[in-house]
C-alpha cells in the first residue's frame, strides 16, 4: 500500500488527487496475494522482486506517470501497479485490470 501512497503523492503533487476507493485496494490485495500479510518477497511470474501484500515492484517506486498529464483512472492505478510504470500503455495488462473491475463489481 505505501507504493499506492506514492503514487497518489504523484498525482497530488500534479494537483490530480485522484478518490480511489478502499475497494480498489481490497481488490488488489486479494488478487495479488489474497491478502497474505506474511507473504514476503519473492521473484514475480516475470522473474522481479514483488513483496508484501500486494505485490510491489521496485519500478513501482519510479514516476509512474503514463495518462499523458489526464487524471489518472482506476484502470490506470491498476494497470500501473502490474506492469510498471508505464503500464497503462501495455496491452498485457489489459487482463489484470479484467480481474479488478470484476472484483469491483456489485455482488
Amino acid at each position: 500500500i505505501t507504493a499506492l501512497i506514492v503514487l497518489l503523492c504523484i498525482a497530488a503533487s500534479h494537483q490530480q488527487l485522484p478518490s480511489l476507493p478502499e475497494e480498489f485496494f481490497r481488490c488488489i490485495c486479494l488478487i495479488e496475494s489474497d491478502c497474505n500479510n506474511n507473504i514476503g518477497c519473492a521473484p514475480d511470474t516475470d522473474n522481479l522482486l514483488a513483496c508484501g501484500p500486494y505485490q510491489i515492484k521496485n519500478a513501482f517506486w519510479i514516476d509512474a506517470y503514463c495518462t499523458n498529464n489526464r487524471p489518472p483512472t482506476l484502470q490506470d492505478y491498476a494497470r500501473i501497479h502490474n506492469g510498471g510504470p508505464l503500464g497503462c500503455r501495455h496491452h498485457y495488462t489489459a487482463g489484470y485490470w479484467d480481474k479488478v473491475r470484476t472484483c469491483l463489481e456489485p455482488r
